[in-house]
């Protein structure tokens, strides 16, 4: 086959999972949403270095997305773990700026590790305590969320038999997956969203806190952060 024609035919099977795949504009809304989330409370931290990350967890969100909607969903997955690793770099970093300075110089990887410590990682009961002690009871929960997320999303990065084995190796729509990465993709979103709010909220002034109205609403289940709202 003539390469022109190879890969013209490799567009037209992405073109047809893209148009499968925006029937489901509810649902590609509400990914678009939590990413624009954690986007806009970026806008909020005040340190440029740590902000630039949260920026950048933000694009790679959005590249995971635009990975979906083609069916490169191998491809999605994985970003979307690269996602959850840097959101949680950007918290831990913004504690040991140390390491963030070794980290940007190259001298220094993120260790998956570190970042969920159970003692010193930025879900842990420590963390919580340095800054919004109110959340010592409910990191345990997001710890866990985040670890089974990370564990799913992984299978995806080492290429797991399972997953090709589902997913096979040709373009098509996948309507299984497609269900599964927006699943995954909440639970990262929520887990960042939370990290960077016990890192960043108590900083903020009645001010700022009122311009993050989406953050009373996506944790609308803990009552100290409706309270810290303004919330009953």
């Amino acid at each position: 086959m003539d390469i022109k024609e190879y890969f013209i035919r490799i567009n037209t099977e992405s073109q047809s999972v893209f148009n499968n795949s925006i029937l489901k504009k509810d649902k590609l809304g509400n990914l678009h949403h939590l990413s624009s989330c954690i986007y806009e409370f970026s806008n909020y931290v005040t340190d440029n270095q740590e902000k630039r990350i949260l920026e950048t967890v933000c694009a790679q969100l959005e590249s995971s997305n635009y990975n979906l909607i083609i069916g490169l969903y191998r491809q999605a997955f994985s970003s979307l773990r690269l996602a959850l690793e840097m959101g949680l770099a950007a918290i831990y970093f913004s504690a040991r700026k140390l390491e963030f300075n070794e980290w940007i110089d190259g001298r220094m990887d993120i260790k998956w590790s570190k970042l969920v410590d159970e003692e010193n990682g930025v879900l842990s009961k420590r963390f919580a305590k340095a800054f919004f002690s109110d959340m010592v009871e409910e990191v345990e929960k997001y710890r866990d969320n985040s670890i089974s997320v990370y564990r799913n999303l992984s299978e995806y990065v080492h290429g797991n038999n399972e997953t090709w084995i589902n997913s096979g190796i040709k373009i098509s729509y996948n309507e299984e997956f497609f269900e599964k990465y927006c699943v995954y993709y909440k639970i990262v979103c929520e887990v960042i969203l939370f990290t960077t709010m016990c890192r960043y909220v108590k900083t903020l002034d009645e001010k700022d806190r009122e311009s993050l109205q989406f953050l009373p609403e996506e944790f609308n289940h803990i009552l100290k952060i409706r309270e810290l709202f303004g919330r009953s």
